[in-house]
This record gives C-alpha cells, sequence and structure tokens, in this order.
C-alpha cells in the first residue's frame, strides 16, 4: 500500500519531467528497444530510446532533458525507453505496486507535498546502474528525507540523509561532489556533462508524474 517513486536522476527520470513540463501529453514507458520501436510507430508517437548514455539510431529523441524542446514535445506522446529508469518501472509494476510516480530533484517538492498529502508510507526505488547502486539516486533518496522531514528508521535513511546533508546543500555543492560519480564519468566521456547542473536542481517544475494504466501523466 505504499506509494512507489521512481528515481533515475541521470538521467530518465530529469528526463521525463523536463518532457511534461515542455507539454507532453504522455509518455509510455516499455521495457526494450524492440518495443519502443514497434509501438511508436504504430501509435504515431515520438519514440526516445537510449542505451549505454546514447541515443538509439531509429529514435527521435533519446534521455537528455535539453532535448525536449516545447517545439517538438508540446502536445504529443512519447514512448520512451531507457537503460535504467523504465527497468525500475517495469520492476515496480510486476512487483504489484498501487501507485507509482516518477521522482527528479526537479519536481522534488511537488512529489512531497502529494506524497504527504496522501498520508501513506514511499518506497524510493532508485534505478541506479544496471543493478549497481548510483550517487545521484542516493542524494535524491537523502533530499526526499530532509526535505520531508521524514523519520529516519533505519540505517539506510540515515545513511542517504547525511549524504545529502554533508554534501549536497547547495546547488554548487552537489553539482561539485557529483563529478566523483561513475555516471557523471559516462556522461562526460559521451558529451552529456553539460546537463547534470540541470538535474541537480531542486522543485524547478510543480509536476507530479503518475502511472495511469500503463502511461505516465502529469497531475
Amino acid at each position: 500500500n505504499s506509494i512507489v517513486i521512481i528515481v533515475d536522476i541521470f538521467r530518465a527520470s530529469t528526463t521525463m519531467v523536463a518532457a511534461f513540463a515542455h507539454g507532453a501529453k504522455g509518455i509510455l514507458p516499455v521495457a526494450s528497444t524492440e518495443e519502443a520501436e514497434e509501438t511508436g510507430k504504430r501509435l504515431g508517437a515520438l519514440i526516445a530510446a537510449e542505451r549505454n548514455v546514447v541515443r538509439c539510431d531509429f529514435a527521435q529523441l533519446g534521455n537528455d532533458p535539453a532535448e525536449y524542446t516545447t517545439d517538438l514535445v508540446s502536445g504529443r506522446e512519447i514512448v520512451f525507453t531507457t537503460t535504467n529508469g523504465t527497468r525500475a518501472l517495469t520492476i515496480a509494476r510486476e512487483h504489484g505496486a498501487e501507485e507509482i510516480l516518477v521522482g527528479a530533484l526537479t519536481n522534488l517538492r511537488a512529489t512531497i507535498d502529494y506524497c504527504q498529502r496522501s498520508g501513506r508510507d514511499v518506497v524510493v526505488l532508485a534505478a541506479g546502474w544496471k543493478g549497481q547502486a548510483s550517487m545521484e539516486d542516493m542524494l535524491y533518496a537523502g533530499a526526499f528525507t530532509v526535505e520531508a522531514r521524514a523519520i529516519a528508521g533505519d540505517d539506510t535513511t540515515r545513511m542517504v540523509r547525511d549524504l545529502w546533508q554533508d554534501h549536497a546543500a547547495t546547488l554548487d555543492a552537489r553539482t561539485e561532489y557529483i563529478k566523483s560519480s561513475d555516471h557523471y564519468v559516462r556522461l562526460e566521456k559521451a558529451g552529456f556533462a553539460d546537463c547534470v547542473t540541470y538535474c541537480m536542481s531542486l522543485s524547478l517544475f510543480d509536476l507530479v508524474l503518475r502511472l495511469e494504466d500503463g502511461w505516465l501523466r502529469a497531475l
């Protein structure tokens, strides 16, 4: 009966928030590139597909928030698949999560407010990278704990809270700190490091992203 928040700060959840902030109508997350290509063509939707940081050849969009401009995505539906973020969404659905949100630092406050109004427990499901934990997703969990004034009832919650308070209290601090992470290095090598400051920015958008009948919608 918990709310499950899917988090992939670098970059799927941040990118999905950006898409809705620029007017996207809906996002259909799918697990595979084959499904993304087939479904996108069948629906006449935009196809966003990324594997190992780079955009797939058949897709109009990759996984960088800067690509999702108003001119391109406003009023459009998007079929979306990424290396880690959409996999986490699939896992949550397969394990029977009743309510699934997508969270980013850029919509943190709106997500916290929604969860607090519900009065339900919250599980932050961090996508990580191919089964390994990612520092940027741990920062989100810490930010949620601190900003929501959540009770740190276990060691994991205390650790992510301390990580946020010790290293990420300001945008400059967390942007600098995250440069030591594995995923930052991947982004830098692929030429996408410019997105990092944006991905580390707090509460830019008053949007809650919720999964409804397989589609993400903005509330």
